[in-house]
Order: C-alpha cells, then sequence, then structure tokens
C-alpha cells in the first residue's frame, strides 16, 4: 500500500471523526460496500448509503477515539480504534475494519471485532 493512499485514508476517517465527510467522498468508489461482522441493518451498499450510515454514526458519536492505520496487503489497510467501544452493538469490543481499494478508490469496508480477524481476512 503506497504510504500516500494511507495518508488519505488517514485525512479522510479524520475528517470524517470532525463531521465533515467531504473528504471521504472522494475515496470511496461509487459501488463501495460497507459490512459487518454479522449481515444486518448496517451493511450497506453503494457511496451515497455508506455516506448516510457514516453521517448518522458521526451524529451518534461514533469515530470520536484515535484511529490506527495498518498496512495490511497491497491494496488493504486496518482501521482500527485505540479505544474500546463502550456501548451499542459493539461494547467491549475495539473493532477494525479491512479496507480494500482499488485504483486509489476503497471498493470493501468490512467490520470485524478485532484488529486480529481484520488482519488474518488481509490475508
Amino acid at each position: 500500500m503506497s504510504t500516500e493512499l494511507i495518508e488519505v485514508a488517514r485525512a479522510g476517517l479524520e475528517a470524517w471523526q470532525r463531521g465533515d465527510l467531504e473528504a471521504l467522498t472522494t475515496l470511496l468508489d461509487p459501488e463501495v460496500e460497507l459490512t459487518w461482522w454479522e449481515p444486518g441493518e448496517w451493511d450497506c451498499h453503494g457511496r451515497e448509503a455508506v455516506l448516510a450510515l457514516l453521517r448518522e454514526r458521526a451524529v451518534e458519536g461514533a469515530g470520536v477515539a484515535k484511529i490506527e492505520l495498518i498496512d495490511a496487503a497491497e491494496d488493504k489497510i486496518v482501521a482500527t480504534r485505540a479505544a474500546i467501544v463502550p456501548d451499542g452493538l459493539a461494547a467491549g469490543l475495539r473493532p477494525a475494519t479491512l479496507i480494500t481499494f482499488r485504483d486509489g478508490k476503497a471498493i470493501a469496508m468490512r467490520q470485524f471485532r478485532d484488529r486480529s480477524e481484520a488482519l488474518t481476512a488481509a490475508r
């Protein structure tokens, strides 16, 4: 994974934490998918659906923890929280997202219960 793409991803995620989704908009492929570790209402297909969910999560206060990005493979990074989630569906966990890129755009964002699960899936 290029350092430049990791920094673009970091900037987009940090902007989301501040409530600004514009930086993420340019990072997401129009057909991006965001899936939870168990199929359900949080699964989203398409950039607009993903952005709508992220907007909702930002209003709820999600994403306020420091995010660590790990170069997991040639076209994949793992984004994980520095703090354990205090409540909600992921309460008591430190979830991680495996983000897959193609041509500089995120095409898949798959949620895992923790960093080790996400890194295993990246292989």
